[in-house]
C-alpha cells in the first residue's frame, strides 16, 4: 500500500492534509454561527384576514462566507440560504425564495379559520469550502436554523353597508 490509512479511505501521503483540513472545513460549518431569518408578514400589524392571502418574505436572502484558518491553510466557508414558512397553523411552505414584499407576492397562505397562530421562518444553510483558491467542495450535511416565532391574530372582516 502507497499511502496513509485515513479512516476508510487511503490516501497518498501527499493528500494527507488536504483530506483532514477537509474534515476540519465541515466541522467548522457545524460550529459557525449562521443568521437566522426575520420573518415579515403583511399585512403588518399581528393581524390577517380569513380567506385572503397573508404575504411572508425575509430578507436574510444573501449566501453568507466566512474565512478561518484550519491547520496554517486559508479556509472559505460559505453558507447558502433556504427557507421553510410555518404558518401556524399546521402548514408550512419549503422554497429556496426567501419571498418579497407585497405586490411581488411569492410566498403567500391563506387562513381558513380565524384565531390566533404563531408564524415563523426556518433557515436551512446548505455549506461548501474551499481551501485557498481550490476548487469549491459541498459539506454533506445542511444546518437549519430556527427562526423566532410571531404572534399573528387571523380575523374576519365583516363588510357593512355605509349611507352618505
Amino acid at each position: 500500500m502507497d499511502g496513509t490509512d485515513v479512516g476508510d479511505v487511503c490516501v497518498p501521503e501527499s493528500q494527507v492534509e488536504e483530506v483532514n483540513i477537509a474534515e476540519l472545513a465541515i466541522r467548522e460549518f457545524k460550529r459557525l454561527t449562521w443568521p437566522s431569518s426575520e420573518l415579515v408578514v403583511q399585512p403588518p400589524g399581528g393581524k390577517t384576514l380569513v380567506n385572503l392571502e397573508t404575504n411572508f418574505y425575509t430578507t436574510n436572502d444573501q449566501v453568507s462566507t466566512r474565512t478561518v484558518t484550519l491547520a496554517g491553510r486559508r479556509v472559505e466557508i460559505r453558507a447558502m440560504p433556504s427557507y421553510t414558512f410555518k404558518f401556524g397553523d399546521g402548514q408550512s411552505t419549503a422554497t429556496t425564495n426567501p419571498g418579497r414584499p407585497h405586490p411581488n407576492l411569492d410566498v403567500t397562505h391563506v387562513y381558513l379559520a380565524t384565531g390566533d397562530v404563531v408564524v415563523s421562518v426556518d433557515t436551512t444553510y446548505a455549506g461548501q469550502f474551499r481551501i485557498g483558491d481550490g476548487d469549491w467542495q459541498s459539506i454533506p450535511d445542511a444546518l437549519t436554523v430556527a427562526g423566532a416565532g410571531s404572534d399573528l391574530r387571523v380575523v374576519e372582516a365583516l363588510p357593512q353597508l355605509v349611507i352618505r
